[in-house]
């Protein structure tokens, strides 16, 4: 059965190819906690660790579907086996073994309203993105330890949130009342959405960010002032006291 032999050398083919394009994810996620950005390799774990994670789980998934396809072959055909194939198969266990310790999962979803702090133009990241308010008893996991080096461990849990170009019922950001903006022209609100958080995983460009918000309605936004957390909560240093 020639089909056979042909879908066989096409999975084998895939399960090294996808294999390999994962350890040199989870590398660069590595790369990322150690090298300083001045360092000759940060480019490539940057490349690879932060660009690159947002295929983590797609590889992950494709791999081992192809690995549950090849030993089905398998068991119809062994004289397909050759040492090329057992070594191809022991590289695709290694990969989502390594996969799973960093926590690479299938991404869930949710539906509700969501509070938070939103982030329209940021210089460094695409698209825009909702830093998450999150009530204390329940925090969002983080999802997949694939950039624990590139963003600061006080980063908030933060969602890709992708504007429409009409925006959302009549309601953009352009439109949206005057707030405070950086040197780099970022703006903040703080905004209520309703929607589905989709997530954990890696979103976003570079893919830094653990979710994604798709937003169906706008039901709230005010400006952000420059000591507001992603709760709206005050964090304003304490006036200095007057001496006589």
């Amino acid at each position: 059965m020639r089909w056979v032999n042909r879908l066989a050398a096409f999975l084998t083919g895939a399960i090294a190819g996808m294999s390999i394009f994962l350890i040199l994810i989870l590398a660069g996620s590595v790369g990322l906690a150690r090298f300083d950005p001045e360092h000759p390799a940060f480019g490539w774990a940057l490349l690879f660790g932060a660009h690159g994670a947002g295929l983590a789980w797609p590889l992950f998934a494709f791999a081992a579907a192809s690995m549950l396809g090849l030993l089905a072959l398998g068991i119809v055909r062994r004289e397909m086996w050759t040492a090329r194939r057992g070594v191809v198969v022991v590289l695709g266990v290694l990969a989502l073994s390594a996969g799973w310790r960093f926590g690479i999962r299938p991404p869930g979803g949710r539906t509700g309203v969501f509070q938070g702090k939103f982030v329209h133009g940021h210089y460094e990241f695409r698209p825009d993105y909702l830093a998450l308010c999150q009530d204390p008893g329940r925090p969002l996991p983080r999802g997949a330890d694939l950039v624990q080096g590139a963003l600061p461990s006080d980063f908030p849990v933060a969602a890709a949130v992708y504007v429409p170009e009409q925006g959302w019922s009549g309601s953009h950001p352009r439109n949206w009342p005057s707030t405070r903006s950086d040197s780099h022209g970022t703006l903040y609100w703080q905004v209520r959405l309703r929607g589905t958080l989709k997530g954990p995983g890696q979103y976003g460009r570079p893919a830094l960010m653990p979710y994604r918000l798709e937003v169906d309605s706008v039901l709230s936004v005010a400006p952000s002032r420059i000591f507001q957390d992603e709760c709206g909560v005050d964090h304003s240093p304490p006036e200095p006291e007057l001496r006589e």
